[in-house]
């Protein structure tokens, strides 16, 4: 790419963006380069996780700082396996480290044992952190040891110019994210880094920006459009087609407008939050339709 990224980043950022993230940016062309992440698309792609993890680049580490309300709806029963109560989010709230310990560390056995949490405090010391908001003590090791910086040890380090694209791009290679990217499969993308389609609303949103000022000259307007076409995409448009979609989508595996509207009518039809996304709820719910309509 010709275009320089931090004057993009500039362009879509408030003045409260921390000038560690801006800086690792400025010098971030080697590693850009070092992990493909070299078309705009990618870019395009890449930067709308991060500036969506990081509030625009203005989050440092995850505020814990949660209310009562906000603590049930985020972490309470049937939204997390933290299963906080509404008794034990009186308690908890506005006592950040006392919040990660219940959520992230020894207070959330199965949690801790996913994140590598193994002593008191871990929750709260390696709460989310940095670009992709790496959490956990087991991840701030596993991306030291790949990144040669000891981030467990210090992971203060991760926010700091030199090191704050480290984790992120090795997070982002090691789930060989450049591939979604080429397709403009954001839903894979935002579920590698989410574990769920988490803000996809707000994602989408910075991408679309970003895709305006990165994209070059004869480049499609949308995002969707540049994508390469996706083989997932074309089997689930050949089955909405199937099942009857009205108005007949084009089997050209862009997830564009017209596949998300045929996604949420189906999903309306079923029962399924109709949010356009062809999650896993969702293709088992076409799944079973199809096996019905054909007798399987």
């Amino acid at each position: 790419m010709t275009i320089n990224v931090i004057d993009v980043i500039r362009r879509v950022v408030s003045k409260k963006a921390h000038n560690s993230y801006l800086e690792a940016i400025r010098q971030g062309d080697p590693l850009f380069e070092e992990h493909g992440i070299t078309t705009p698309l990618r870019m395009a792609h890449f930067l709308a996780q991060a500036l969506h993890e990081t509030g625009g680049f203005t989050i440092l580490r995850e505020n814990m700082n949660y209310s009562r309300s906000r603590l049930v709806e985020i972490f309470g029963v049937n939204h997390h396996s933290a299963a906080v109560t509404e008794a034990e989010a009186v308690q908890l709230a506005k006592h950040p480290e006392d919040i990660a310990e219940r959520v992230y560390g020894l207070g959330n056995p199965r949690k801790a044992r996913e994140l590598g949490n193994t002593k008191p405090g871990d929750g709260y010391r390696y709460r989310g952190n940095g670009v992709l908001q790496t959490t956990g003590r087991g991840n701030h090791r596993r991306m030291g040891d790949a990144c040669g910086v000891d981030f467990e040890g210090n992971p203060d380090l991760v926010t700091v110019a030199d090191h704050a694209l480290k984790p992120a791009l090795h997070e982002w290679s090691q789930n060989r994210l450049n591939a979604a990217a080429d397709r403009n499969n954001i839903r894979k993308i935002t579920r590698c880094i989410n574990g769920g389609f988490n803000g996809l609303a707000e994602r989408e949103a910075w991408l679309n920006k970003l895709w305006k000022l990165l994209k070059a000259d004869g480049q499609p307007e949308e995002p969707w459009e540049a994508g390469d076409e996706d083989r997932e995409v074309k089997r689930l448009q050949k089955a909405l087609n199937d099942l009857g979609a009205d108005p007949k989508l084009v089997v050209d595996g862009r997830y564009g407008p017209a596949t998300r509207y045929a996604v949420q009518v189906f999903q309306t039809a079923a029962g399924i939050v109709a949010d356009g996304i062809a999650g896993p709820v969702t293709q088992a719910a076409i799944k079973l339709r199809l096996d019905t309509i054909r007798g399987t």
